[in-house]
């Protein structure tokens, strides 16, 4: 039996290939991990339609829209060196999605894979979009950049 701890899971992005159209469900060839994190969640909900009468003595179900939406904390750092062309850096990050200047469009759509440590069959694999971030300063504490997400469209892959 494996268990898995924060200190082995990881959080990659890629970004939209602009030649694959905004439909695609494949993976982008650019994914790469965030270089620091310290953590990140995942939140998947279902709508429940009422199928209720006048009559129902209880009520009933039918599944509708699912969705989900996340947040991970980034830890504030500089890439340096051979880094930048294996990692994400969150400034990067930020930059081609939602602190830029200029209308968030389709293009700012980016591939996010969430791993729990166990390799590739513990991936959740998504397109979505930032929609929120910031940066977190404070004395004593590493300045993070805390963001929340929303997944577009279904899972690409899931924990297999």
């Amino acid at each position: 039996m494996a268990f898995y701890t924060g200190r082995s899971g990881s959080l990659s992005f890629g970004t939209t290939d602009s030649t694959a159209p905004s439909s695609s469900l494949s993976a982008p060839t650019n994914v790469r991990e965030v270089a620091k994190i310290r953590d990140w969640s995942l939140d998947t909900t279902v709508e429940l339609i009422s199928t209720n009468s006048i009559d129902s003595g209880v009520n009933t179900f039918t599944p509708g829209i699912k969705g989900a939406t996340g947040s991970a904390t980034l830890i504030y750092y500089r890439l340096e060196g051979a880094e930048a062309s294996t990692k994400f850096s969150f400034v990067d990050l930020l930059n081609n999605s939602i602190m830029k200047t200029g209308n968030i469009t389709e293009a700012d759509r980016l591939f996010f894979e969430l791993n729990t440590g166990g390799g590739a069959s513990d991936d959740i694999k998504f397109w979505g979009y930032i929609t929120s971030a910031g940066v977190a300063v404070s004395t004593g504490e590493l300045s993070t950049v805390p963001i929340q997400f929303t997944m577009d469209g279904d899972f690409v892959e899931v924990l297999s």
